[in-house]
């Protein structure tokens, strides 16, 4: 499958979110029931949409043996309400325990417009100036700027400046860069979310699972779903799966184990909820803010919700973002959509409020190329749009093209050289690339435009790229080396600071969410994972160019026999590790 990777994505590579212990079983070919359970909640009209179902499951497995998902979860709903709970594979592989309507899952994200509604409804009560400084609410914060201070309606929207990087709690103390001017530009961005909960708990004097609960889930009549994650609903809660090997690009139906289990009370993404109590919530937002119990948001509130502030893209697709919901008119539809990503547990939420329809699907892994089941929430989405409509049906999404399919395949092959003497050589049979090594032909996967997979454990740790001059393919790295053939001209030297030298190697998180990372100096430039570079600003301090904001800092420090021993990521910390 290829997919294009985006600046931030290059940079999570390296300082990323965490997943992965022990292996289990590699889950592309394992044997599995696909439709564990399924329940009409109304039904008269579960006949109406009896085809739909049926295509929907049809495709659910085609999609699950293709991603390499071991479980899903569905809730289907218009504005009476669930239309159809279904569950899919397993919630543990290993024991062989398949999901079921009562299984929590994790769903992220989506968790955001939960904390949006609680502040509007505060916001409401005249408790809440949604345009007023954030630190007049939070005297403690720590907020470095030379820009207007940003209000909860710019923490909402994602428009305060502050950092994409940090999710952790505990980095809400320390000193927050603000990289541009509040409401002026669009970064996604978890740290913000934090300080709503923050925020919450100021507001309301009481502990923020407990507002959660009282001002959102029990209203929607969400009794089995959970306003934060512990230790304490683990046995509730489908086991989660990532990547075997958390340390190195993660390919197309890579090996998975189990994930570590991770307590997230964070506002930005704490909530677990079953398929169940999720077609409540989509209920309430096909309703305008009434929910199975009553209003939840007044109509000014979820005007609020739904109001498009700026224009952010949804997923490459032209959108723009409310409070924590993406909006798009689309086709004469309003379409309300967020996606979920978790340290094992990927979902997708998608409503039309236009149609009063609705869909939401969540999966226990954290898959390949930052993988969301956002095909299988909008052909749902379709599907039934279809069917109350009495139209025909859609025909599903085509798979996504074979990964080891490439192109433009002669663009790559030759020999490149590199300035040891090594050659790499590469060739072609049919429409795939080929790395001869070892006396083997091993076959290359595209990751993204330029930039392949090679399934080698001499080869793993990073990608394989290649870089063109006036068109054509000239040069070839991967991690620090480097290769160029007969079509490069340029340097073949290069000068940088001795110092960079005690940068470049491998470093460890001690949180799942960020894992590991590996800098390399190659072409004298420091790079995250061999793909994105640093730029010096000062002596141990360097940002990431070409962002279009300067928000975040990589500090170097703690030097130990030439080695710096630790690197903090806008406040994320990663300690050096004494492996390749």
């Amino acid at each position: 499958m290829t997919t294009a990777i985006t600046r931030r994505q290059l940079i999570a590579s390296g300082f990323k979110a965490g997943v992965g212990l022990a292996a289990l079983y590699q889950l592309p070919g394992f044997a599995r029931p696909i439709l564990a359970v399924s329940a009409n909640s109304q039904t008269e009209s579960s006949q109406r949409f009896q085809a739909a179902y049926q295509r929907l499951d049809e495709f659910i497995v085609r999609h699950m043996n293709e991603t390499g998902a071991p479980g899903m979860t569905l809730a289907l709903a218009d504005r009476d309400g669930l239309l159809r709970s279904s569950q899919y594979g397993f919630a543990d592989v290993k024991a062989g325990i398949k999901v079921q309507p009562e299984t929590l899952f994790e769903i992220g994200s989506i968790s955001k417009s939960f904390v949006a509604i609680a502040l509007l409804q505060l916001a409401d009560e005249s408790k809440l100036d949604l345009n007023k400084p954030v630190k007049n609410y939070l005297p403690w914060l720590k907020i470095d700027s030379t820009y207007t201070p940003f209000t909860t309606h710019h923490l909402l929207s994602h428009t305060a400046g502050l950092s994409g990087v940090p999710l952790l709690m505990r980095v809400a103390t320390t000193t927050l860069r603000v990289g541009f001017e509040p409401g002026t530009k669009w970064l996604y961005s978890n740290i913000g979310y934090v300080l709503l909960g923050f925020l919450l708990e100021s507001l309301e004097q009481r502990p923020f699972a407990e507002i959660m609960r009282r001002r959102v889930l029990d209203p929607l009549g969400m009794s089995q779903s959970v306003p934060v994650i512990s230790a304490a609903i683990r046995d509730r809660t489908a086991i989660g799966y990532g990547p075997l090997k958390i340390d190195r690009p993660f390919p197309p139906h890579g090996k998975l184990a189990e994930a570590p289990w991770v307590d997230v009370a964070e506002a930005a993404g704490s909530i677990a909820a079953t398929a169940t109590d999720m077609g409540n919530y989509l209920r309430m937002l096909l309703n305008h803010g009434v929910g199975p119990k009553g209003r939840v948001l007044s109509d000014k509130a979820f005007e609020l919700l739904t109001k498009p502030v700026i224009k952010a893209a949804f997923r490459g697709e032209e959108a723009s973002y409310a409070y924590g919901l993406w909006v798009s008119d689309k086709d004469s539809h309003t379409l309300l959509r967020h996606t979920g990503g978790m340290v094992a547990f990927s979902s997708a939420m998608y409503a039309d409020t236009t149609d009063g329809l609705a869909a939401f699907a969540s999966v226990n892994a954290s898959l390949y190329g930052g993988y969301r089941p956002v095909a299988v929430a909008r052909y749902a989405l379709q599907l039934l749009s279809a069917a109350a409509k009495d139209k025909e049906l859609p025909a599903p999404p085509p798979p996504p093209p074979a990964s080891d399919k490439i192109a433009n395949v002669t663009d790559y092959v030759g020999t490149f050289t590199a300035s040891d003497g090594g050659k790499l050589v590469l060739t072609s049979e049919g429409d795939k690339l080929l790395l001869q090594y070892a006396g083997a032909a091993i076959i290359l996967e595209q990751a993204a435009p330029e930039l392949f997979f090679v399934k080698h454990p001499d080869w793993d740790l990073f990608l394989l790229g290649f870089s063109r001059l006036q068109g054509k393919v000239a040069e070839a790295f991967h991690g620090a080396r480097w290769w160029t053939n007969e079509r490069y001209s340029g340097p073949k030297t290069f000068q940088y600071p001795s110092e960079w030298n005690a940068y470049a190697g491998h470093f460890q998180s001690d949180s799942p969410w960020y894992e590991s990372t590996r800098l390399v100096i190659r072409k004298g430039q420091l790079l995250v994972e061999g793909l994105q570079p640093l730029e010096a600003i000062e002596p141990r301090v360097f940002r990431v160019p070409g962002q279009g904001v300067d928000v975040d800092r990589v500090v170097f420090d703690t030097i130990v026999d030439g080695r710096a021993m630790r690197a903090s990521y806008s406040g994320i910390e990663f300690f050096r590790a004494l492996t390749p």
